[in-house]
């Protein structure tokens, strides 16, 4: 079986040890990576960094095959310090030539780090469920209308970072979320932001927004009675006109399915305040009883208030039962 096709076998044995010495001989070259990143990694759980290691970033000096350099230059290096326990608050850490990652990478050397050491700052660590705040952008689209309140999920994230960063965060704002690209119902995902918990940690990292909306629509409501009552002991008011438009606008289930009943158009009592008999104002009411999402805009924005000179004001009057 040896000597079968013995010529192939010793051409592809050739082959072999051609490669090998091409490889071999490959020239060895020598890079320097600037801002190379320095990260923590702390393995004692009561402590966290204060802030970013002084410097941040280093000078790596590599050396190697040509390609293997190309690639990692593509790839990115990284130096990851292991902190096992922390014994002062501030440190001044030795940079170990191990601590460089460099990936699958073969045939690379770490020649030196510039500069050689590292200070970092250390701070009691501290966890708290935090509740997640909205940003939204914008607004929905001119023929949509939201239809239920927005949905957050989760409503609380863990957070973990230094005491001094911690203390009275009230809330973990999401990115902010562009209200008018949505054209339909659906769950949509939110990283946490961040940028203002340095040092912090968040899980999960995301959350999920519930948006339900439906077909913006109008509806106009009429002869809806205005309201302004006198105090107690006082002449009554005449308000004119005494009954007024309202045009609703929203989301199609809630508009359609509202009872009229529920709106009270009125004008508050403070306003009617000081009012001598037989004196006019002219008045802004108010719209109660309009559900959440909805708009209500009165036909008349304000009417005219005539304080009665008896206590009988005659039609359209209004007063104490």
């Amino acid at each position: 079986m040896l000597v079968h096709n013995w010529r192939l076998k010793l051409s592809a044995l050739g082959l072999a040890v051609l490669l090998w010495a091409l490889v071999q001989t490959e020239p060895t070259n020598r890079e320097t990576f600037s801002q190379v990143p320095v990260r923590v990694q702390i393995a004692d759980t009561g402590w966290t960094t204060s802030g970013p290691p002084s410097p941040s970033s280093i000078e790596v000096r590599l050396g190697g095959p040509p390609r293997e350099i190309l690639r990692l230059a593509q790839e990115g290096a990284s130096i990851r310090i292991p902190v096992g326990s922390v014994g002062s608050r501030d440190t001044l850490i030795t940079l170990r030539r191990e601590w460089v990652q460099l990936g699958e990478r073969s045939g690379l050397s770490v020649e030196s780090l510039s500069p050689p050491d590292v200070r970092i700052s250390f701070e009691p660590a501290q966890t708290r469920l935090v509740p997640v705040s909205m940003r939204l952008l914008s607004r929905i689209r001119d023929h949509l209308a939201l239809a239920s309140d927005i949905e957050i999920s989760p409503r609380l994230v863990r957070v973990r970072g230094p005491e001094s960063r911690l203390e009275g965060l009230d809330s973990v704002p999401l990115e902010p979320f562009d209200l008018s690209d949505i054209t339909r119902s659906g769950a949509f995902t939110v990283p946490v932001d961040t940028s203002g918990l340095l040092g912090a940690s968040v899980v999960p990292g995301t959350a999920t927004l519930g948006i339900r909306v439906e077909e913006l629509v109008e509806r106009v409501l009429d002869e809806i009675p205005v309201e302004a009552v006198a105090d107690a002991g006082e002449a009554v008011v005449v308000v004119e006109p005494a009954s007024v438009q309202v045009r609703l606008s929203g989301a199609r289930s809630i508009v359609t399915s509202l009872d009229p009943e529920r709106l009270r158009v009125w004008v508050p009592a403070e306003f009617l305040e000081g009012m001598a008999p037989g004196e006019e104002r002219l008045l802004r009411v108010r719209v109660e009883g309009v559900p959440a999402l909805v708009t209500a805009v009165p036909g008349t924005e304000r009417v005219t208030v005539r304080r009665a000179i008896d206590q009988d004001g005659g039609p359209g009057s209004q007063g104490p039962p």
